[in-house]
């Protein structure tokens, strides 16, 4: 049964047609809390430089006087974990493909952390707001001052294993924020579109393979509890009061600004300087890793982008798995990216002894067992058909070109240092 919606707001606004060292990952940014033929928005600006200290985030005073963009058909969002991964493409992919204005949400206190956003600091439709995922005034006051017609959620605690040591805040920050961004929508912006980034580890323990929207949720970790509770509070509003809110399945995507605790971060960046060491016959630092069996379904980040914003934009709110479809263990990742630096290797022994060497018997990589989980998952991979025929999804790059951009980057990055 619907429940009557609180109409209080001043903005009728039309949505328009439009892990740790071994974390195998997840589909979103650990981060601090990140159609159109519209004129061009003249936002207030901040005067500073650069984007690296708290006068660049305006505050919610200073958004009044952009009060003008509300008057206009531009259409506003807001994205949190903008300085992550996902958050950062989301805001290029909106800058790059639409005409809205784009908040981009972080924490003052938190540790700063604007690599990812570095390049938008001349874009005058991009501007940084103060937005506390843990305190509900903070989500409040910046949901009612901007009115935004879009709010999409990219932040979390996003280390599934480090949601086994920091439970409660994962649950905070992964659950409890996602009930605070629905009930601030629910009472003052309404028309409001709301996204929230799950994770395949919501599927936990799989019972069918591959994973649709369908299967059922069967978490195996703090991290995928907590997601699989804001799937059901995004469900929950949307049934109960109308809103237009989803939530993505996004099984595991990686790129470029992957962080390096992620297992695929840090395999590419360690054996590029694994490469630069043996190309200059010095000293490095061997790779560990936990369990090299885990398969997961890897994707290349900037692909989700456009299925995240086809999710947003359509008649009825649904949600969608978007995934490739296809599988690859971590030991393959470790593979590619070896072929990837051109570093021939063989590997002895096999569990927790195993180890990769190169022909000349230089260690390459060992297992830790410090880095393997309390409960593992151990195979997930999606079925994303349901994206592909209903929004016309479709992925860019495979497996073999995501491993070769996210290699080649961290190649160049430390070679010009």
């Amino acid at each position: 049964m619907k429940r009557k919606q609180n109409t209080n707001t001043n903005d009728t606004g039309d949505t328009g047609d439009a892990n740790d060292a071994n974390d195998t990952g997840d589909a979103n940014d650990a981060n601090d809390m990140d159609s159109v033929n519209h004129p061009t928005p003249n936002p207030t600006r901040i005067d500073s430089q650069l984007i690296e200290d708290d006068s660049d985030i305006m505050s919610l005073s200073d958004v009044r006087d952009t009060h003008q963009l509300h008057k206009s058909a531009i259409k506003r969002v807001i994205i949190t974990g903008v300085t992550g991964q996902d958050g950062s493409f989301m805001a290029d992919y909106l800058l790059k493909n639409t005409d809205c204005m784009v908040y981009g949400a972080v924490r003052r206190l938190s540790v700063k952390n604007y690599t990812n956003i570095h390049h938008l600091k001349r874009e005058d439709r991009f501007q940084l707001i103060n937005l506390d995922l843990t305190d509900d005034y903070s989500i409040r006051d910046a949901i009612t001052e901007i009115k935004p017609h879009y709010f999409l959620n990219f932040a979390a605690q996003s280390f599934v294993d480090g949601s086994w040591d920091y439970p409660i805040q994962t649950w905070d920050t992964d659950a409890t924020a996602v009930l605070h961004m629905l009930e601030s929508i629910r009472k003052f912006t309404p028309y409001c579109r709301f996204y929230n980034a799950g994770s395949s580890e919501e599927f936990g323990d799989v019972i069918t393979d591959p994973q649709s929207e369908e299967h059922p949720l069967r978490p195996q970790s703090p991290y995928g509890a907590a997601k699989a509770a804001a799937r059901h509070l995004v469900r929950v509003y949307r049934e109960s009061y109308d809103l237009y809110a989803v939530q993505g399945w996004l099984f595991n995507h990686e790129g470029t600004r992957r962080g390096k605790e992620f297992v695929t971060r840090k395999i590419t960046h360690t054996i590029a300087k694994i490469k630069h060491a043996l190309e200059k016959n010095k000293k490095y630092d061997v790779l560990k890793l936990g369990n090299l069996d885990a398969q997961r379904d890897w994707t290349d980040a900037e692909d989700f982008m456009s299925g995240v914003w086809l999710m947003m934009n359509q008649d009825a709110p649904k949600n969608y798995v978007l995934a490739s479809g296809k599988m690859n263990s971590v030991r393959e990742f470790l593979q590619e990216t070896l072929k990837c630096a051109n570093i021939k290797h063989k590997i002895i022994g096999d569990g927790e002894y195993e180890k990769f060497l190169t022909e000349d018997d230089k260690l390459i990589m060992e297992v830790d067992p410090k880095f393997y989980r309390p409960a593992e998952v151990h195979k997930l991979r999606g079925d994303c058909t349901l994206a592909e025929n209903e929004l016309g999804w479709t992925r860019i790059y495979n497996f073999k070109k995501l491993v070769k951009r996210m290699y080649e980057s961290d190649y160049e990055q430390l070679k010009n240092r």
